[in-house]
């Protein structure tokens, strides 16, 4: 019966990619492809720059960039595009995200279509980001980026307070013992001026803390049906991020982080280390010269090392428009060429292996330099 069920799936999915794959929507070619992003100016800037490239290596081909700038308001339009049946043929979808129109069959599956005629080969890419986007044994989204969590540092800071910069063993007893050391009051009113640390209080900032403490955030990583977060090596975890805000007082409290985010307080100075991922970079690099003179450490080591993955992928709707012409976009996107492009900005780090491993990404000198 199980032999049966795996015949039938796999010959469903050979259908479907067949009919998608044999598409000749009317007038298809005349329409621009329509991909909504979510992104700071910098990082629609550099979607822009690959767009502009794509149209001119392919005459008569159009895409209109959708950009919104936060990831809640992108959510929000997507929710509402599908809803009226009208959906941007292409949209980034972060893979905390994907779950719920992989679920729903609001997605074409890219991969199978594009890995039929050699358009995509998976081992090309990382295999975390790939593995993200395979919802039950199929690949629907094709991922652009892959990141981690890191610690943005200050190194004006940390020279200023004769504090050691981070090693790349360092740990969290170190990243404590510098904010105190760096934190400090500049004009003598009793307000900290200068913060040690700045960390977002959300999930996915914490988790690799619970991780890193060898706790667990549910109880069944294949089936989860409750958190894990109320025990145990979990609210260790959870008190040590605390305390860096009730405790040691080296992080912005809750009051201080609404009356500043904490990504410009970093840009400004206001802060010496800042746990973001590596779509901060392309902000910082846009600053240019205003920039502080900053560098990046690995998550300091707790009980055990860990990492949380970051990565958005090119989805296309099962209902797009112009699918044929959207397949195109991606391939380009997706290539050396394209990924060279994008990987320019600093925003993210490649999917493709042979890109992240290249000048076009590890060469800070080729960043465009922007005014």
């Amino acid at each position: 019966m199980m032999m049966a069920t795996r015949f039938f799936t796999s010959l469903a999915v050979v259908l479907l990619v067949a009919a998608c794959g044999k598409s000749t929507a009317p007038n298809e070619g005349s329409k621009p492809v329509r991909l909504q992003i979510f992104g700071d100016p910098a990082e629609i800037t550099a979607y822009r720059e690959l767009i502009a490239a794509y149209e001119k290596s392919h005459p008569g081909k159009r895409v209109e960039l959708i950009p919104v700038g936060k990831q809640a308001d992108h959510m929000a339009k997507l929710s509402t595009a599908f809803a009226a049946g009208n959906p941007p043929d292409l949209f980034i979808l972060n893979f905390r995200r994907f779950g719920q129109f992989a679920g729903r069959g609001a997605l074409a599956p890219l991969g199978p279509m594009m890995t039929a005629d050699g358009r995509y080969k998976a081992e090309e890419f990382y295999p975390q980001p790939v593995e993200a986007f395979n919802f039950q044994g199929t690949q629907y989204c094709l991922p652009q980026n892959v990141s981690s969590l890191v610690v943005y540092y200050n190194r004006t800071l940390f020279k200023a307070a004769g504090v050691e910069e981070p090693k790349d063993n360092w740990r969290f007893a170190d990243l404590l013992a510098a904010a105190q050391k760096i934190r400090r009051d500049t004009d003598g009113d009793g307000k900290t001026d200068i913060w040690g640390v700045a960390i977002q209080p959300t999930l996915i900032r914490i988790a690799p803390f619970i991780w890193g403490m060898k706790g667990a955030l549910v109880d069944d990583l294949n089936k989860p049906s409750l958190l894990r977060i109320d025990g145990g090596s979990a609210v260790h975890a959870m008190a040590m991020v605390k305390s860096l805000v009730s405790d040691y007082r080296v992080a912005p409290g809750q009051a201080d982080t609404y009356a500043e985010d904490a990504d410009s307080r970093f840009a400004r100075g206001g802060v010496a280390m800042l746990f973001q991922s590596r779509r901060y970079t392309a902000t910082l690099r846009d600053l240019g010269s205003s920039a502080p003179d900053w560098d990046v450490a690995p998550f300091p080591l707790l009980r055990e090392p860990v990492g949380v993955l970051h990565a958005d992928a090119y989805c296309m709707a099962a209902k797009a428009a112009s699918p044929i012409d959207a397949q195109a976009f991606v391939e380009y996107a997706l290539s050396v060429e394209g990924q060279s492009l994008l990987a320019k900005s600093g925003r993210t780090v490649p999917s493709r292996i042979s890109v992240a491993t290249s000048p076009a990404f590890l060469d800070p000198v080729l960043a465009p330099k922007r005014a």
